[in-house]
């Protein structure tokens, strides 16, 4: 199974000293809850990062945990002069770990954590590199689509593009979106729908 996120993927790595392969947990709060594994946009630019992971305490401890989540925000804050990474929250209740990260931008997140993320203008994600020439589908009207010339020609809406399998909770509602994403709660939750190496790629408002 493909790690929630990198990060904690280091951070486990760091901590533990068993040989033991960890299984994610809740997938979700499509219900609009705070649990589960998912990650938020804000409309200020911040990304708020929500990790559930199973944690046996009888295993592993609860204080290294919170010292290399806290090590890994340091060290990526002081090598970009910033304190563009902010831990909100550790901790293991009931045999699992929560971790919450609140990071300034986009960049921030995808470069600590080694993804690909974009969430922003079509033409910025033209500039960043980002391969727009996909076909997006209406979510309301499926029949209704998006090719790469209608994108760019977009003035108000955002688009999101990457490569994670994490639930996103959007700042707006999805209105287009590849067909790898799978959308609830009224458009404004995605997820890409496959393990595979394909973008996921939505336009939402």
């Amino acid at each position: 199974m493909k790690r929630s996120l990198k990060m904690l993927k280091k951070m486990i790595i760091s901590v533990l000293t068993f040989s033991v392969m960890l299984v994610f947990s809740a997938c979700g709060g499509e219900d609009g809850d705070e649990s589960g594994t998912f990650l938020s946009l804000a409309k200020d630019g911040t990304i708020r990062s929500h990790i559930e992971e199973s944690f046996e305490e009888s295993y592993y401890d609860k204080e290294e945990l919170e010292q290399a989540v806290l090590e890994q925000a340091a060290d990526y804050n002081n090598r970009t002069g910033t304190e563009s990474i902010a831990v909100e929250k550790v901790e293991v209740k009931d045999g699992l770990a929560q971790v919450t990260l609140t990071y300034a931008g986009v960049r921030d997140y995808a470069a600590f954590n080694q993804v690909l993320f974009f969430a922003g203008t079509a033409g910025d994600a033209q500039s960043a590199g980002y391969d727009l020439d996909v076909v997006l589908s209406g979510v309301k009207d499926s029949g209704e689509t998006l090719g790469k010339a209608d994108i760019l020609a977009l003035k108000e809406e955002k688009l999101l593009v990457t490569d994670i399998n994490e639930t996103v909770k959007l700042d707006g509602k999805a209105l287009y979106i590849s067909d790898n994403v799978t959308v609830s709660s009224g458009g404004k939750i995605v997820k890409r729908s496959e393990d595979g190496n394909k973008m996921m790629y939505v336009v939402y408002k």
